[in-house]
């Protein structure tokens, strides 16, 4: 039987167990998912070593960056993994995170983007727009973290433009109530905005099943970044579907196979 799990901290809430444990049953491989809550970093290289893989959520994905032998894709230039092999004592990064986020917005048309925060999150997303040929401006309340994103030629600080695509990366909304931005600022900028996309989803800790999962991916309350889009009259949507679609990434590179995305997406979607 092997053993994965998605490591951070806080953990309480991550649906990953209830997606990848169903995938391991349905393709009938003999395999385990868990939640490992670590309070620090000193720990997150033991507990890796411990497991054929992992996911890394907040605060570790950088950390974890630093922590393997080698690392593959778009992950060497965000310098954060959120998934990770472990094979003959050696651990392998990636990251799905910016792949994930791609396939939750890339059928709407858009020239630029603001994203607020600055951690490993908003790298993925950040560069996987750049990628795309979309202009990526970064607000930050630590001036600190912005350098890195300078360094790779991306703008910072809010201009007096408009954004078509406005992305909560930050922790603000955890408590169901803050916003990235001061109220008036943000409503200024969603005026001019096509869509809003916060990389948090609802608190969720009561489903552990796969059939209150797909109740949840249609139907769920809306967060609080999602919430004042809707007020401002513009579309939101939050991290649920972004977390899924990196799920299934990840289950690919667990595995070492690859599926029909579209057909991996209806076992969640589809009745």
């Amino acid at each position: 039987m092997q053993s994965f799990g998605v490591i951070g901290n806080p953990i309480a809430h991550s649906l990953s167990p209830v997606i990848h444990n169903f995938l391991f049953s349905y393709f009938k491989i003999q395999a385990h998912y868990q939640k490992l809550h670590i309070p620090s970093q000193e720990h997150l290289k033991s507990t890796l070593l411990s497991l054929n893989g992992a996911n890394i959520t907040l605060p570790y994905k950088e950390v974890g960056f630093d922590l393997c032998d080698e690392v593959f894709g778009i992950a060497k230039e965000i310098g954060a993994v959120n998934t990770v092999l472990h094979q003959d004592g050696k651990l392998t990064g990636f990251n799905t995170d910016a792949f994930g986020f791609w396939e939750c917005i890339k059928e709407i048309p858009m020239q630029n983007a603001l994203i607020f925060g600055a951690g490993g999150s908003a790298k993925a997303i950040a560069l996987i727009l750049q990628k795309q040929g979309i202009d990526v401006t970064i607000h930050n309340r630590t001036k600190e973290r912005l350098q890195i994103f300078i360094n790779q030629g991306f703008e910072v600080g809010i201009k007096d433009k408009n954004y078509d695509l406005l992305i909560n990366a930050t922790s603000a909304g955890m408590d169901q109530v803050s916003l990235p931005l001061e109220k008036e600022c943000l409503k200024h900028l969603m005026q001019g905005a096509k869509i809003a996309f916060d990389l948090i989803y609802p608190q969720s800790k009561d489903i552990t099943t796969i059939q209150k999962f797909k109740s949840f991916l249609h139907s769920r309350e809306d967060t609080a970044f999602v919430r004042f889009a809707r007020e401002c009259h513009i579309r939101g949507q939050d991290g649920l579907d972004m977390l899924l679609y990196q799920a299934l990434y990840a289950f690919e590179i667990f595995c070492n196979q690859q599926y029909p995305f579209e057909e991996l997406k209806g076992l969640f979607y589809n009745a």
